[in-house]
Order: C-alpha cells, then sequence, then structure tokens
C-alpha cells in the first residue's frame, strides 16, 4: 500500500488521460470510416438503382418494335411465294423484303438506352471497390438486364443484313436466334432480375447500416 503513495501520480495520470484521449479518438475516427464507407455505399446503390430503373424503362420502347417485328414475321408465313426448301422461309422472306426498315427504327430506339447502359457497366465496375457483401449476386442481375439490350441489338443486326446465304448453317442458326428472342422473353428476363436486384439492395443497406 505504501508502494502505491510512493509512485509519481504527477507523471502517471497524465499518461492515462493520454492513453484514454488517444483511445476515445481512435474510437472516433473507426466511427467516422464506417460511416463514411455507408454514405459512399448508400450514393453507390442509389445511383445504381437510378440507372437499372432508367434502362428498364428505356427497352420499352425498343421492346414494342420487337412486338411489331415477330408480327411482321407471323404474317408472312401466308405467303405464297416462300422457298420452302429453306429452314425459316417465313423470316428469310420478311428480312429480304423488310427487314432493313425494321432494323433501323429498332437501332435508333436502341441508340437512346446506349448512355445509360455504358454508364451501367461503368458503375459495375466501380461498385466491385466498396467490398459489398454478395456483390456478384448484383453484377448477375444487373448483366442479365443489360444482355436484354443486347439481344435486341442482334436482332437490329440480324434484320439489317439481308444478303447472305440462307442454306449456311451460322445463318440458319441466326435466324433461329432471331425467331427465340421475344417480347415475353424480354420482358421475363427484365422482372426476374429486377426483383434479384432489389432483393440485394434491400440487403446491402441492412448489412451496412447494422454494421455502421
Amino acid at each position: 500500500m505504501c508502494e502505491v503513495f510512493s509512485w509519481n501520480w504527477s507523471g502517471i495520470i497524465p499518461s492515462i488521460t493520454g492513453m484514454i484521449t488517444v483511445y476515445i479518438a481512435y474510437l472516433a475516427l473507426t466511427s467516422w470510416k464506417k460511416q463514411h464507407k455507408s454514405q459512399r455505399v448508400t450514393k453507390f446503390l442509389d445511383e445504381l438503382t437510378d440507372s437499372i430503373h432508367e434502362l428498364v424503362q428505356c427497352i420499352n420502347v425498343p421492346t414494342q418494335h420487337l412486338m411489331m417485328i415477330h408480327i411482321g414475321l407471323e404474317s408472312y408465313k401466308y405467303n405464297t411465294d416462300l422457298n420452302k426448301e429453306l429452314a425459316y422461309p417465313e423470316a428469310v422472306s420478311f428480312i429480304e423484303k423488310e427487314g432493313k426498315e425494321y432494323s433501323e427504327r429498332l437501332n435508333e430506339t436502341l441508340e437512346s438506352c446506349e448512355k445509360t447502359v455504358h454508364k451501367l457497366r461503368s458503375l459495375l465496375v466501380k461498385g466491385q471497390v466498396y467490398g459489398i457483401k454478395n456483390y456478384n449476386d448484383c453484377q448477375n442481375s444487373c448483366n442479365k438486364i443489360i444482355w436484354q439490350f443486347d439481344r435486341l441489338q442482334v436482332v437490329s443486326i440480324i434484320l439489317g443484313n439481308r444478303n447472305r446465304n440462307w442454306e449456311h448453317p451460322k445463318v440458319i442458326k441466326q435466324i433461329k436466334t432471331l425467331l427465340e428472342i421475344n417480347p415475353e422473353s424480354i420482358g421475363d428476363y427484365l422482372n426476374e432480375n429486377q426483383k434479384e436486384f432489389m432483393k440485394f439492395v434491400k440487403n446491402a443497406y441492412e448489412n451496412e447500416y447494422s454494421n455502421a
């Protein structure tokens, strides 16, 4: 007990106070860093969500054009001058007679979506630096939404090239792809992956602020 009283408290107390001050400052800095990260992640997720919504709305217009394309394709089934020796005679006749016109119209509507697509792709790369939990789920759902834009571009390209060897296996495969890309398929992919994306965003917000 006497030894305790003999300690140099005038030097010890300032040292203890200093350590406590450093510890409090460390806690404050750590808290600030977490809050700052959460704010950055929130801003990123908000921007990403807005861009996804914008692209989905934008794709609605070319999807309507796609519907008209399929109506046109369907109407050619009743043509009497079809080359029945071809794998897809109706589609070939439609492409030869009206493909270029429909391709140009579709491409015009897709051009208005390009800026949003480029922004989304850039954001998805940027998001990798934040270390967001299950970020792969976000990338997958967003890329599948972007893929619908890519699929519509494929339709435009196939329609616009009417001078080909229609019996070539690669050309036949392209026409098959054209017929498989329909408004229902586009809509299903958009709806399903929008839901997956929003599920990810909800979980990301919860994880971020529960750890803040």
